[in-house]
């Protein structure tokens, strides 16, 4: 049976318990659900259940389409929601889950493969370089995430009004009046925040400015009693590398694919 949930709030009323069963694999779902006022073609909530497996979807356009559960209804909801002719660009979900999509051989290709990693703990001291943004900043900003899009190779489209209301979200560093590194933050659990978004300038990479914004902004969520999560590219052995020398630990296995 396939179900279609009118919101995100009746999405979450029936499958939060369960989502919260493993909640740094669900987050991104609890996100997005949490924005999913209605449904539309590109704004779609759904459950594939049979013999008490179950498989969860759900999209907030211009993201990716999500899954989580049993992998071996995917086969199943695909069809349906292409059928009913839903939109996505591309797919966001466990390798586990993405595995079964490559096996069935729909046309799919794994783009880019990442490690969710995670942090519990102060390895070294703060720097007093980080520091929070100002609305004078916001076209700096904007334009360096459009460059991080590009660099990561993600197809996200990038929204000036977005950044502005979470601007104080994001932690740079100056040279003169210059941004030339950056990240920012999103709630993702009730004990976790996600660090997002790492990027420095071409012309001021090799300096250490991305470990102490990382660094700086890593501290900042562990001092107000939350653990640190961080997606990294597994094609990106220097960022691999950063990560790991902070504290951060593996998790799991994530990929985006597209057709």
């Amino acid at each position: 049976m396939i179900k279609e949930y009118k919101n995100g709030d009746e999405f979450l009323m029936e499958n939060l318990s369960s989502l919260e069963l493993n909640p740094y694999m669900t987050s991104l779902i609890i996100v997005d659900a949490k924005a999913l006022k209605e449904i539309s073609k590109l704004n779609y909530a759904l459950k594939i259940e049979e013999d008490e497996e179950k498989l969860l979807a759900i999209r907030i356009e211009p993201f990716h389409l999500l899954f989580y559960g049993e992998e071996k209804l995917l086969s199943k909801l695909l069809e349906y929601i292409d059928k009913k002719e839903y939109r996505y660009d591309g797919i966001f979900t466990s390798t586990i889950i993405g595995d079964e999509l490559l096996r069935l051989n729909m046309g799919y290709h794994k783009d880019i493969g990442m490690d969710f990693m995670i942090a519990d703990s102060i390895f070294e001291p703060s720097s007093n370089k980080v520091i929070t943004p100002s609305l004078s900043d916001l076209d700096e900003i904007y334009k360096n995430m459009i460059e991080f899009v590009k660099d990561c190779g993600l197809q996200d489209k990038i929204y000036k009004e977005k950044i502005q209301e979470k601007l104080d979200h994001y932690r740079v560093i100056k040279v003169g009046n210059e941004i030339v590194s950056m990240a920012s933050y999103s709630i993702e659990s009730k004990d976790s925040i996600r660090i997002t978004h790492v990027y420095t300038k071409k012309e001021y990479r090799g300096l250490k400015y991305a470990r102490m914004v990382v660094n700086t902004l890593k501290n900042e969520i562990i001092s107000m009693g939350y653990k640190a999560t961080l997606n990294v590219d597994q094609k990106n052995p220097i960022s691999y590398h950063l990560y790991t020398s902070l504290g951060f630990k593996r998790m799991f296995s994530q990929a985006i694919y597209l057709k």
